[in-house]
């Protein structure tokens, strides 16, 4: 695709509002990569066009609601239909791709609605994308408001050379089973900023993108300092394991080397990279201060909590276990030695193995620990709704599709 991605509703991004925001995230995400992109919208905002008529709120479109509402096309509708039709006429360029969201099949702008059915079949060179959030001929809150005939219909039937997406595979079923027929609509979900969300760090985002955080199918976390007592080498090989099972695991070890015996504990590290290296582990186990050279913030480790999906604590021997804790209120999933002191702060909210027990049991704890629900939904959102996913895998790819034009009739 040479051309650009203009993106149009009713309003633009940064007013309050579930489309608007994923508008949004669609231009953040498609500029990121390099693609040009323009927002149309009724109202002002940032780097946006503005086509007053577009908006659903304004004067006019209100005064010509309220006679669709009494079931009056008047000529006012259709002079306002002609001036939308003219103001995007004159923005649009061959190549373009115009994506209007809700426009196709939410009647809150019906002479809008026309506009695009008119634009959209006798626009040369341009594509036409209508991205569907709600849907007003299936929605019982503004069946009311519907009536057969024009402009009514046009919300209910398929654009000629449009190509719909819906936002879940839900509304895709509403929307063929509306049509009465089996139509072409592409599911591209909604998402979400996971370092946005959990308002991350820089230091925590750099960490995300050179350890691929978001991305491994399991992030094991160790938040302590590496000394013998913590039985580091029982983990790794339960991370052996876990590799040999086909699971994309990685084995994060947060805290530095013991500072009172240097010596035996620069000996103890030297061992564990050592079996790493027996194990072909290195793409699975990561002591983080060693590698970055220094020790990390506090406030980082407590990130790391928020994008681990295991705690792991495999001591021999403890005095308390403060990591628990901090799991606990991070809401993360903990296995941990079958050890006293870990009995009485974890109870029976922690899964325990055996000290000295076969790697494979470790193994089988960790994978029954990020079964349960929540974790496991923690899971999905990160492998499907993650915007950096969803623009790589299909959002880019529907833009770059072409001038492809999509026939139902």
């Amino acid at each position: 695709m040479t051309g650009r991605v203009i993106l149009l509703h009713y309003s633009p991004p940064g007013v309050v509002g579930g489309v608007e925001h994923i508008m949004y995230e669609h231009v953040r995400l498609l500029r990121n990569r390099g693609i040009e992109v323009l927002v149309v919208a009724g109202r002002p905002g940032e780097d946006v066009c503005v086509i007053p008529d577009v908006d659903s709120a304004d004067p006019g479109n209100v005064v010509i609601e309220g006679e669709l509402d009494r079931g009056v096309v008047s000529p006012r509708f259709y002079r306002r239909r002609d001036a939308i039709l003219a103001a995007l006429r004159s923005i649009l360029r061959p190549g373009d791709l115009l994506v209007a969201h809700n426009a196709f099949t939410l009647h809150f702008n019906l002479p809008l609605t026309a506009a695009l059915w008119e634009l959209s079949a006798h626009a040369s060179g341009v594509r036409f994308a209508a991205w569907c959030h709600d849907l007003s001929w299936v929605n019982p809150l503004y069946l009311p408001d519907m009536r057969p005939g024009y402009p009514w219909d046009l919300l209910r039937l398929p654009a000629p050379d449009v190509s719909y997406v819906a936002i879940s595979e839900e509304r895709a079923a509403e929307m063929t089973s509306l049509w009465g027929e089996s139509g072409d609509v592409r599911v591209i979900p909604n998402g979400i900023d996971v370092a946005s969300f959990l308002r991350l760090s820089e230091q925590a985002r750099d960490l995300v993108a050179r350890y691929r955080l978001l991305d491994r199918g399991l992030v094991i976390l160790l938040p302590v300092r590496v000394t013998r007592r913590k039985n580091i080498e029982w983990a790794i090989r339960a991370v052996g394991a876990l590799r040999d099972r086909g699971v994309d695991v990685l084995f994060v070890v947060s805290g530095p080397q013991a500072p009172h015996h240097p010596g035996r504990s620069d000996a103890y590290l030297a061992e564990l990279k050592a079996l790493c290296a027996d194990l072909e582990l290195a793409d699975h186990v990561v002591f983080l201060s060693d590698a970055l050279g220094r020790t990390l913030d506090l406030s980082v480790v407590h990130e790391l909590y928020l994008l681990a999906d295991v705690l792991l604590l495999p001591s021999s021997q403890e005095g308390f276990g403060l990591p628990l804790l901090e799991a606990g209120l991070a809401r993360l999933p903990a296995v941990v030695s079958d050890i006293p002191i870990f009995r009485e702060v974890g109870g029976d909210a922690v899964r325990t193995v055996p000290p000295g027990a076969e790697a494979d049991r470790m193994a089988e704890a960790i994978l029954g620990a990020v079964s349960d629900a929540s974790p496991r939904l923690r899971r999905r959102v990160l492998d499907r709704y993650r915007w950096d996913v969803i623009a790589d895998s299909q959002l880019v790819p529907f833009v770059h599709e072409g001038d492809r034009r999509v026939h139902r009739r």
